[in-house]
């Protein structure tokens, strides 16, 4: 998998993250499995194991959790996560293009985070059949649904041109190959769901933004940082595409600088997917 997200990154965005999760479909997962003694989860793209921090500890049971990534570092910074005693864990370093479900001993659980705008239509719906086949469930948290922008000091979502035409050269970069085959961008929010429920499996999803807003001191590196990747991309879209991209960095740097004043604030779309087997 050629996509790679530095710790610092996956540091930052970490408590937003948690905040911005759907904990209803996580108590879905508590009810299904109230007489369960042990669980066995494989965490995809696990990176340095923010999503294992979050998920665990709401589980009750004992828990086996196999942490997937190529990453050898973002593994070993994962293994050394405080837990409650009652959950173990092991790392498997493979490239997710290469990883499918075991056959031997499936799992009851697997889940990820931020992945699946990565991946292609094919990585998708192979991963919702191989589901369907072993009878596990799937929790698939913050995928990008394309929809971002400005909110202004209130909280209101601030209509702004430039912006707008970022986003949508944003949108079409995420669509490139990012080691999992073409991938899908915003669009795998729509593909995700279609492909598990069309594999037989009940499907629920819940909206799970990002908001950060204006003057918010928590999520005042986590915005800037956005600000800067997407402009970033941007410019290289607009370059591949033979389009005027001067004008890009004046937006970036003036966005910084409104949210620096706290005038402005970000709203980023995602969904949470839950897609449980045939009872």
């Amino acid at each position: 998998m050629s996509a790679h997200f530095p710790a610092d990154w996956l540091s930052l965005r970490e408590p937003v993250d948690a905040r911005s999760r759907s904990a209803e479909l996580a108590d879905i997962l508590v009810r299904r499995w109230s007489s369960a003694q042990t669980l066995r989860v494989i965490d995809l793209g696990s990176g340095h194991g923010s999503n294992q921090r979050w998920l665990a500890p709401r589980l009750t049971q004992s828990q086996h959790w196999t942490l997937v990534d190529h990453d050898a570092q973002l593994l070993e910074r994962a293994l050394a996560s405080e837990l409650p005693r009652h959950i173990a864990s092991k790392a498997e370093q493979i490239d997710l293009a290469d990883w499918h479900l075991p056959t031997t001993t499936a799992p009851d659980l697997v889940t990820a985070s931020a992945l699946f705008d990565l991946a292609s239509q094919e990585t998708i719906e192979g991963l919702a059949a191989e589901l369907a086949a072993a009878g596990a469930a799937g929790l698939f948290a913050l995928t990008v649904d394309g929809h971002w922008g400005l909110l202004d000091a209130s909280g209101q979502p601030l209509s702004d041109g430039d912006t707008e035409q970022v986003r949508a050269l944003f949108n079409r970069h995420q669509q490139g190959d990012k080691g999992l085959g073409q991938a899908l961008g915003p669009a795998a929010a729509i593909a995700l769901p279609q492909a598990l429920a069309q594999a037989g499996m009940t499907v629920t999803t819940r909206p799970s933004p990002w908001l950060l807003a204006a003057g918010e001191q928590a999520g005042s590196d986590l915005a800037r940082a956005l600000v800067g990747g997407w402009a970033e991309a941007a410019i290289e879209q607009a370059q591949a595409e033979d389009r005027e991209r001067h004008w890009i960095p004046a937006w970036r740097d003036s966005l910084k600088q409104a949210l620096d004043q706290a005038q402005v604030g970000l709203e980023v779309g995602h969904i949470d997917v839950l897609a449980l087997p045939e009872s």
